[in-house]
């Protein structure tokens, strides 16, 4: 049923998603959003440019490895067929449930090592386990391979013993757009859906339209249109060489109905935020409890900055409630 059809049925209009701005407080948000400005988009930008910088991120993956967990948080290798995981549990986690991490990077870039931390934070907040996916990228395999790869993740979940109803999906950035990949594909084949879907700053269209129309666009402290545009131009070029048959559906143009409930965490700034917005009224429409939070000044998947900028770590907190209000009504 259409917008225009609910409203037509008067009393079978679906309640809108439940909308909350936080204010930004902190010096060090404002810093953090300052220096991202000033050297991760020119960074950005010029990789539009350039495309094959990106395997300058491996240097950046080297130097992650090398920072520790917080004190009492284990890390176990997995084996997923074709890609590898690892099993971060955070002290106190219990066995009542279990988050299925999906990373960001734009689908090219970043891996565990990169995202070990903000995943270890994660399983602390939600106190559960959570298995952080290291989901194959472009250019070497397609997005429906990911997505694959990330399947295999939730099912190794359900194979040790967690019921769908206890399992969480979280994704930041490009990882919140493989979330609902994933999401859609298991509603798809009539498989067990996860108890909620968590994205902080999410990625819902890899298409710019509605990026390029947003009067905003250029106050976003990481990407710019030519950047998004950068990205789907190599996803395009991905197909082709796989011979990927058809037009891949955006998870903003789905059709929603039937997800778990959903949290989108977004910056008031970010290039995404129209795509969020846009996102939390369909699901609201097809009938999706829906919760999208916009963060004032806050850059891109500002959570990974936690514990040094406040903010981070409230909106963790916040995610840890979701995830813990839900798995528990399931």
């Amino acid at each position: 049923m259409t917008l225009s059809a609910h409203a037509a049925a008067g009393n079978d209009l679906p309640a809108g998603p439940a909308r909350t701005r936080f204010p930004r407080t902190s010096r060090r948000s404002a810093a953090l959003a300052g220096g991202m400005h000033a050297v991760a988009k020119p960074a950005l930008n010029l990789w539009s440019y350039a495309p094959p910088l990106a395997r300058l991120s491996r240097i950046m993956d080297r130097a992650a490895d090398r920072l520790t967990v917080p004190d009492g948080t284990s890390v176990q290798s997995v084996q997923l067929g074709p890609c590898d995981a690892e099993w971060i549990r955070a002290p106190r986690a219990t066995e009542e449930g279990a988050v299925l991490y999906l990373h960001g990077g734009a689908l090219i870039v970043c891996s565990l090592a990169s995202h070990r931390l903000l995943v270890a934070s994660t399983s602390r907040v939600c106190r559960v386990p959570a298995l952080n996916v290291n989901f194959r990228m472009l250019p070497q395999v397609t997005v429906e391979e990911m997505v694959g790869d990330c399947l295999a993740g939730y099912r190794w979940l359900l194979a040790k013993g967690y019921p769908p109803e206890k399992i969480s999906i979280v994704g930041d950035s490009a990882g919140g757009y493989l979330a609902f990949l994933v999401a859609l594909a298991l509603r798809d084949d009539g498989l067990p859906l996860p108890s909620s879907i968590a994205g902080m700053s999410p990625l819902l269209d890899l298409d710019t339209e509605r990026k390029a129309a947003n009067p905003h666009r250029d106050k976003c402290d990481l990407f710019t249109v030519r950047a998004c545009e950068a990205l789907r131009a190599l996803v395009d070029r991905v197909d082709r060489r796989h011979e990927v048959q058809g037009e891949r559906v955006q998870p903003i143009d789905a059709d929603l109905t039937g997800l778990p409930p959903v949290l989108i965490q977004m910056g008031s700034r970010e290039i995404l935020r129209p795509d969020a917005e846009e996102m939390a009224d369909r699901l609201a429409a097809a009938g999706v409890p829906t919760q999208l939070q916009i963060w004032n000044g806050q850059v891109h998947v500002f959570q990974a900055a936690a514990p040094l900028v406040p903010e981070a770590g409230r909106a963790l907190r916040e995610l840890g409630r979701f995830v813990r209000t839900h798995r528990a009504a399931g």
